[in-house]
């Protein structure tokens, strides 16, 4: 199966509409980013955070 009948393939599905967004420029770029919450998170803000920084620190990027 080649790359065009992959993507043809691909079924579309349409997007909710963001809570918010975020739209900043960088050089000639303008990027527009939605953001999402689920209310039902038993995980605050913080603490997803820490634990973004926890897995970071205990399995480095090998790249880096």
């Amino acid at each position: 199966m080649d790359a065009k009948t992959q993507i043809e393939n691909v079924k579309e599905t349409p997007a909710t509409e963001p809570e918010s967004r975020i739209k900043t420029t960088i050089g000639d770029v303008t990027y527009l980013v939605g953001i999402h919450f689920n209310y039902n998170s038993k995980e605050t803000l913080n603490d997803k955070i820490k634990r973004m920084l926890m897995n970071e620190a205990n399995h480095p990027d090998p790249a880096a």
